[in-house]
């Protein structure tokens, strides 16, 4: 086949971002350990890369986003970063996740390590590499007269800002309104949903699946008043529709990086968006 053009996007180590991490307690071992082992990770691709004599491009996450030219977008770290080269990434290209040290990072997202990097390579290049296909959730979220849109393909949590407040919001799916209160509500795709989905109390879906999944957190009992939506699927296409009754509430996209306002009177409309992530599993 046609040499794929790559784009290669890596993590800063939390040594690197840190700067320096004084004295000599066991985990500081740790965060050298990952330092070291992460950049020789990433070095070893870089000249197989070149070995191979295929193009690309390297830059930090969070530092590119125009990721149309390419064809394949390799990943090296953990699954926080395939997860935010996800979120660039449009149907035809592919994402191939390198877990720079899995004694560091779980890499439920990556397909190989960095000792396994060239057969992986020489896959992709001889067209032999297997995708699955991970539909991403969308939201629209309107705070303030401001209209964002934004996709991810792990979760989303809608909470107060002080996560010792009480979160309030009127929930709609299906037809049924219910107004909550709890400790936040969480939203997975079929990818994110055995991580803190799961953990919260959700259910654990196949990968195939085109339906999300919603779980309140810790939901306020009122006695003789149950809640009619305490948690499941929503089967496509519908979507569900909250509007906030906090002055402080915040959406996280994918973990705790990405984050927006969802003040009083805020709106957010989640779905399963029709764009989908083609990952190279092992």
């Amino acid at each position: 086949m046609k040499k794929p053009r790559v784009l290669l996007i890596y993590k800063r180590s939390a040594l690197a971002m840190a700067g320096k991490i004084s004295g000599r307690h066991h985990n500081t071992r740790k965060f050298l350990h990952n330092h070291l082992a992460h950049y020789e990770a990433l070095s070893s691709i870089e000249k197989i890369l070149k070995k191979y004599d295929v193009p690309y491009r390297k830059y930090a996450r969070g530092k590119f986003k125009d990721y149309s030219p390419y064809d394949v977008i390799v990943t090296v770290g953990g699954d926080g970063t395939v997860l935010q080269a996800a979120r660039w990434v449009n149907r035809r290209q592919v994402i191939l996740g390198v877990n720079s040290d899995p004694a560091w990072s779980i890499g439920e997202f990556c397909c190989t390590d960095a000792a396994h990097f060239e057969l992986k390579l020489k896959q992709l290049l001889g067209s032999k590499l297997k995708t699955c296909r991970l539909y991403k959730l969308q939201i629209r979220l309107k705070d303030a007269g401001r209209t964002r849109r934004v996709e991810c393909l792990n979760d989303i949590l809608i909470c107060h800002a002080n996560p010792a407040a009480m979160s309030r919001y009127a929930l709609t799916i299906g037809g049924v309104r219910e107004d909550q209160r709890d400790s936040g509500i969480w939203f997975s795709t079929a990818a994110g949903s055995t991580g803190a989905m799961l953990s919260a109390g959700g259910k654990a879906m196949p990968l195939s699946s085109t339906d999300f999944q919603y779980h309140p957190r810790e939901l306020y009992q009122v006695k003789g008043v149950p809640y009619r939506l305490s948690g499941g699927l929503v089967k496509r296409p519908q979507k569900a529709v909250l509007v906030s009754f906090m002055p402080h509430g915040r959406v996280f996209v994918d973990g705790a990086h990405i984050k927006f306002p969802f003040t009083y009177g805020s709106r957010a409309e989640i779905s399963l968006s029709s764009n989908y992530v083609q990952l190279v599993h092992a």
